[in-house]
């Protein structure tokens, strides 16, 4: 069965393909290391050819396409199993009203996600817009600070916010100025965010 249409004898696959893979981005380092990050399973497409015969072979092939046009997950039922897939590619070869040979790919769904609706990434866009203003905004209101024989960004940032770790805010807001973070000068005017 495939969605609402149980498919008939020559309708169906004679086999189905079952297992998968797994999505990962590999990084190769210098010195042999390797990063793996597992993004999670894959799963193979389920194909298979068949045809629609009779007096009803058109309209069983309207209704499949209608349900590819659809994009919507639907059931797959064997013997064994129901699978969630879409009706990825579905290609009939209309050669009669009554013998109509087609293949057929079916993805299997593990989650479907949404589109997200055009209100939503209108309010995104202006959240991202007011955050933008209000660094800019702070920005204006930073203070400054005049470098002293033996600074550095580091010892700069941990004085001012007690985490050495945050010189680059100083970097970042200061890239006009500063050629390389390693070379800040003596009597060099620094505006800290």
């Amino acid at each position: 069965m495939l969605g609402n249409m149980v498919l008939r004898t020559t309708e169906k696959p004679d086999s189905v393909q079952h297992g998968g893979g797994q999505m990962l981005a590999i990084n190769t380092f210098p010195g042999g290391n390797v990063s793996i990050q597992n993004f999670g399973s894959t799963y193979r497409e389920i194909s298979w050819e068949g045809w629609f015969e009779g007096t009803d072979a058109l309209e069983r092939m309207v209704q499949i396409g209608n349900m590819r046009q659809k994009g919507e997950p639907i059931d797959f039922v064997t013997e064994a199993y129901t699978q969630k897939v879409v009706i990825q590619e579905f290609q009939p070869e209309h050669r009669t009203n009554f013998f109509i040979p087609f293949t057929i790919t079916l993805q299997r769904v593990v989650q479907i996600t949404k589109q997200v609706p055009k209100e939503a990434v209108d309010k995104t866009a202006e959240d991202i817009k007011t955050e933008e203003e209000k660094n800019k905004q702070q920005n204006t209101e930073s203070k400054s600070y005049t470098v002293k024989a033996g600074d550095t960004l580091s010892k700069i940032a941990k004085n001012q916010y007690g985490n050495a770790n945050d010189w680059d805010k100083i970097y970042q807001a200061n890239k006009d100025k500063i050629a390389s973070p390693h070379k800040i000068q003596i009597g060099q005017e620094l505006i800290l965010p």
